[in-house]
């Protein structure tokens, strides 16, 4: 499990990398690093509602960010690559809601952002996810997580940030409808099961919580001072 301050990280053309910051929300906050075919080393990361930000590492990084090199077969690196690199080329108003099982399937494997029906979103943590399962790579085993009352509300925090945020009524209301359910998939656990041997993915909950523990660890080390960047 080795992670890396992001300006410094390792990762090779034919590589992603899966990237952890502060977050306001808590629990971190989550993006891709990926090589642009031209521009260089990029972050992409679901900021907040319809905000999807690429950066360019070390130039535009508002934040202190930490990676984690992901291991993947060799054979389907030119498809994980290709499938980053399409998502932040297309940039797609994502929304952003917290149904995580209604999310499942949200990019096909061209890189094409189509919601399944009854998706109110993404988290960053869950866009992560969903990007890396249309290029056939699973992080985490959706049907082990477990409801907690914590997840309620942070779910809360999130409406009040939409409302402030100004995000269609229609939208609010949307995911206002899902803030029951107490489910939630950090970005913490996403990039500790994205920090394990290829054999051992994907997680289950509790193994989330184990290396999502550690993420946090290395996030806190490497980045003490805490410059929160998304949610």
């Amino acid at each position: 499990m080795t992670f890396e301050r992001l300006p410094q990280a390792t990762f090779r053309n034919d590589q992603v990398a899966v990237a952890l910051s502060h977050s306001n929300l808590g629990g971190g906050h989550l993006g891709i690093a990926f090589h642009h075919a031209k521009d260089g080393p990029k972050v992409v990361h679901l900021a907040w509602h319809k905000l999807l930000r690429v950066e360019a590492i070390p130039q535009e990084l508002k934040a202190c960010w930490v990676s984690t090199t992901l291991q993947i077969p060799p054979t389907a690196s030119k498809a994980v690559v290709g499938i980053v690199r399409s998502v932040a080329s297309r940039l797609p108003h994502v929304n952003y809601g917290i149904n995580l099982i209604a999310a499942k399937g949200s990019f096909t494997p061209k890189g094409e952002y189509r919601p399944p029906k009854g998706s109110d979103g993404l988290t960053c943590a869950s866009f992560v996810v969903e990007v890396l399962r249309a290029a056939s790579v699973p992080l985490v085993k959706y049907e082990t997580w477990r409801e907690e009352a914590a997840n309620i509300e942070w779910a809360e925090r999130v409406c009040r940030g939409l409302v402030e945020s100004k995000a269609p009524q229609s939208h609010i209301d949307a995911v206002q409808k899902n803030k029951d359910n107490g489910l939630r998939l950090r970005p913490y656990e996403v990039a500790g099961a994205a920090s394990l041997p290829m054999q051992q993915r994907p997680v289950d909950f509790d193994t989330a919580q184990q290396v999502g523990g550690v993420a946090e660890g290395h996030l806190q080390n490497l980045c003490s001072v805490l410059q929160p960047l998304g949610a």
